[in-house]
């Protein structure tokens, strides 16, 4: 039996939020959210939990945040919120549902797109995939920062976030071949488009600083052969109580909010939230005729 929140879940409660959140600071309706994209350098790395955890240290904040999987290959959002996915990223791509309709209230009044997981994730068609990035960006409506659980995968919405996103965030862990994996995935994704920096979070980090000598050797080897920068934006260390919490779909840097990993979290979303002030939308982010 899955645990269910005690968010609001009706419908009218729901509308009423996106109505004022709409009107705070006259935000218009076309109004862009600013794109942050996680993506798993390789599977198991804890990406769905890192953008979950991020999303409600910023919505703790007073941030307004959306959160959206889009990692076709699992129900991970949903399964660590409690919720039940009502529609795949298959159904959304076609463009018969919207996923406006599909939002629900996370912690501290943020935003959730759980979705199921989905068959077609090798076969979507490009117009299909750009009219849904069309959607996602026009969430600035409901929401100043988007967080994007991509997976892990290579496929034509992998590459398209890559473009059009103001942030690209690879989760990786401090081992060889993680960081092998997400180096190729680096580069192929560099090579559909090509990008001046992108970042990476190391999660479950052994030390404070260990991490660093691994992403400077990523950045050395992106230089030379990609003309790429990577950044870290900083480290979240290993926690066995992430299960816990994840039993019980609670965030962890809620029910554990004094430990080292929490207090990583809160540190990274305070530096997203940061860097989010200073951007503005990509160039990219209209297909080159």
């Amino acid at each position: 039996m899955s645990f269910e929140p005690s968010f609001p879940r009706d419908q009218a409660t729901l509308l009423r939020m996106l109505a004022k959140r709409a009107m705070i600071g006259g935000t218009p309706a076309f109004a862009k959210a600013k794109t942050f994209v996680l993506f798993g350098g390789s599977a198991g790395v804890g990406t769905t939990t890192v953008c979950h955890n991020l999303a409600c240290a910023m919505g703790l904040a007073g941030h307004r945040v959306a959160t959206v999987d889009l990692n076709p290959n699992n129900a991970g959002l949903a399964l660590l919120t409690g919720r039940t996915p009502t529609v795949s990223i298959d159904e959304l791509l076609t463009g018969r549902l919207d996923l406006h309709e599909y939002l629900v209230p996370g912690l501290a009044a943020s935003l959730l797109l759980p979705t199921d997981q989905s068959s077609g994730a090798g076969g979507w068609p490009v117009a299909a995939v750009d009219r849904f990035i069309e959607q996602l960006m026009g969430l600035g409506r409901h929401a100043d920062i988007v967080l994007i659980d991509a997976g892990n995968e290579l496929n034509p919405l992998a590459g398209e976030l890559w473009r059009m996103a103001q942030l690209f965030l690879v989760v990786l862990n401090p081992t060889a071949d993680a960081i092998k994996a997400s180096y190729e995935r680096i580069r192929s994704l560099h090579g559909y488009s090509p990008r001046k920096v992108t970042h990476v979070l190391m999660n479950r980090a052994t030390s404070d600083s260990g991490h660093l000598d691994l992403v400077a050797g990523m950045d050395a080897t992106a230089a030379k052969y990609l003309n790429l920068a990577i950044e870290s934006v900083g480290h979240v260390e290993t926690a066995s109580e992430i299960k816990a919490a994840s039993r019980v779909a609670q965030p962890f840097i809620q029910r554990y909010a004094d430990h080292t990993a929490s207090k990583s979290i809160q540190r990274i979303a305070d530096r997203l939230v940061r860097m989010s002030l200073s951007l503005s939308q990509s160039p990219s982010s209209k297909r080159a005729a």
